[in-house]
């Protein structure tokens, strides 16, 4: 145990020597966390909209109220026009609805009123907000149809039953729409964008570390080292036992230093800290047999660089590391089922959103293992031949 101990020290300090080492492994990913994190946005915030309610009707008051009800997605301001332009200009807000001086009117003529909906061309959001607001309209409308229908019927004015029947009952009724998480387990309050990407960079740069860091055992062959320990009482089990002991420190380093900057930086809550050790223990076991696999197939440590750096940054590209997987093609996320970056972070994703602890990630364990079990086999095997 001492000799593979003394081994594992030795690469550490190879390692941990060079100064560059320390921009790839912990600069490079923090950086892009933080500018992709800001590009992105964070999945709590909500879209501003403003209201300019130039009819100030007990209806056009209501709509409003309708509006707000539902404030999951969208903030909503009552503002004047003036201000709500202004504010658009200086893009405080992302759009303005306009609520016409003859809204009234034309609902108690059953017209659908015209609703004016203001915004700048780069808003994504543009369709499904003024979708929201024409459903939110068309509902009222039939409110007030409805009320009309039972106030011609009771021989009373509609704006009294309306006022003390149906606009009272939808108060109360009317359920809050609120974005959440779906999951088979908990229900959680989601992963904000620069979360996500700090877990898909941490994994990205940590198997883009590994990937050089594998490439000692071609360098050592190359040098002769392994002919000097073999010779010094030293066994090839022991040699490649301190090896691999090195490779999951190094990455377990890596990722922890990674996660404490993380949450420092940028306040991200990791959960529940013995689910993250467990499920990035088995992926970082899965990476140094992906290590391997590549160095048994190449014959120097810059061919091993090469090649480990182009399957990673691909593979990663694909499982959802720079970018949600959701927004890909419909083929991609299909491969992605077969990459253990993607099951990494499938994992992080319960742990941070819905509080998932080990038990609750024993399935994605499995299968990281299931990874680590094929690649260690398949590089171990080739290494010796």
């Amino acid at each position: 145990m001492k000799k593979i101990i003394a081994i594992c020290g030795i690469e550490l300090s190879l390692i941990f020597k060079k100064r560059q080492n320390y921009l790839m492994m912990f600069a490079a990913p923090l950086l892009l966390t933080f500018v992709f994190g800001s590009m992105l946005g964070s999945n709590d915030d909500k879209l501003r909209l403003a209201i300019v309610d130039q009819d100030d009707t007990i209806l056009s008051q209501h709509y409003i109220r309708q509006l707000k009800a539902h404030d999951g997605m969208y903030t909503f301001e009552n503002m004047s026009e003036s201000k709500a332009s202004e504010k658009l200009k200086q893009k405080k807000i992302a759009g303005i609805i306009v609520i016409s001086r003859s809204f009234q009117a034309q609902l108690e003529k059953r017209e659908n009123p015209e609703l004016i909906f203001r915004h700048g061309p780069e808003l994504a959001e543009a369709p499904m907000a003024k979708q929201y607001a024409e459903s939110t309209l068309a509902k009222l409308n039939i409110q007030v149809s409805a009320a009309k229908t039972a106030a011609q019927a009771a021989g009373e004015n509609w704006k009294r039953a309306y006022k003390t029947v149906i606009a009272k009952d939808h108060e109360e009724a009317a359920p809050p729409v609120k974005q959440k998480t779906l999951s088979d387990k908990k229900e959680g309050a989601g992963v904000s964008d620069t979360a996500s990407r700090a877990a898909g960079f941490s994994i990205l740069f940590v198997m883009l570390t590994m990937m050089g860091a594998t490439g000692t055992i071609l360098e050592a062959r190359k040098n002769g080292v392994w002919s000097r320990l073999l010779t010094a009482s030293v066994n090839r089990a022991e040699i490649g036992a301190g090896y691999v002991l090195s490779f999951f420190v190094i990455g377990w380093i890596q990722f922890g230093i990674l996660l404490l900057a993380s949450h420092w930086l940028f306040g991200i809550n990791w959960g529940n800290p013995a689910a993250v050790i467990v499920l990035v223990s088995f992926f970082l076991l899965t990476v140094v047999g992906i290590g391997l696999v590549i160095a048994a197939n190449v014959r120097t440590p810059e061919q091993q660089l090469a090649f480990g750096n182009l399957f990673v940054i691909a593979t990663c590209m694909v499982s959802g590391m720079y970018w949600p997987i959701d927004i890909e093609p419909k083929l991609m996320p299909s491969i992605a089922e077969f990459l253990p970056q993607k099951w990494a972070m499938s994992g992080l994703t319960e742990i941070m959103a819905n509080g998932a602890n080990v038990t609750d990630i024993l399935g994605i364990c499995g299968i990281l293992l299931a990874f680590a079990a094929i690649t260690f086999t398949a590089g171990l095997k080739a290494l010796r031949a």
